[in-house]
Formats: structure tokens, sequence, C-alpha cells
């Protein structure tokens, strides 16, 4: 019998890698902008015509998930983190549920 790797991290209660490294990427970036004295090079960043990627791949994935960019960033770095991290781990829950087919007991015939 093969299990999909949904059921599998849905059992294990273990998240995908996408969502580990996602995680990790809000870390770094809420973690750079609180912690950056007067968040000169984030307001740069923020403010530059030039459309950074990185930046621009951060505010596309938060506006997916239904988190606005900049309100993120009015949060202090705990909320901020705590959010984002139970959104994410709530979306791919979904997903999982989803892609998880319930299948019979062995014996019963579909």
């Amino acid at each position: 019998m093969c299990v999909s790797n949904a059921a599998i991290r849905l059992e294990l209660r273990i998240a995908s890698l996408e969502t580990v490294i996602w995680k990790r990427v809000f870390g770094y970036w809420l973690s750079s902008w609180h912690r950056l004295p007067n968040h000169y090079l984030f307001q740069c960043l923020w403010r530059d015509d030039f459309v950074n990627p990185w930046v621009g791949k951060i505010h596309a994935k938060l506006l997916s998930i239904g988190i606005s960019p900049a309100d993120s960033l009015k949060m202090n770095l705990r909320s901020a983190k705590r959010l984002i991290e139970q959104r994410l781990a709530d979306i791919e829950n979904q997903h999982n549920l989803a892609g998880v087919r319930v299948s019979a007991p062995p014996g019963i015939t579909e």
C-alpha cells in the first residue's frame, strides 16, 4: 500500500520543506527589519523605485496567504512571526487534508 506525502506529514505533524523554508525567510526578513538601527536599509528597499526581487517575492507570498506586508512590519517581532507561521501551518494543513484520499479498509472494494 502506498501512502502519500501529505498523509505522512499530517500523521507526523511535520511541515513540508517549502513551509519550513518560507518560515525561515519570513523570520529572517522580520528580524532584519526589527534589528537594524532606524530601519535604514529596509526603508531604502521599501521606497526604492527598483523592485528588489527578494522583497517582491516576500510581499507576494505574504499577500497570497492573506497578510499585509506593511501591517506585518508594524507588529512586534514575536507577534508577526507567530501570525505568519500559524497562517502558513493552517494553509499547509488544508492542502494536506485536500490531498489525502480516504481509502477503504482492506477487504472492501470501492
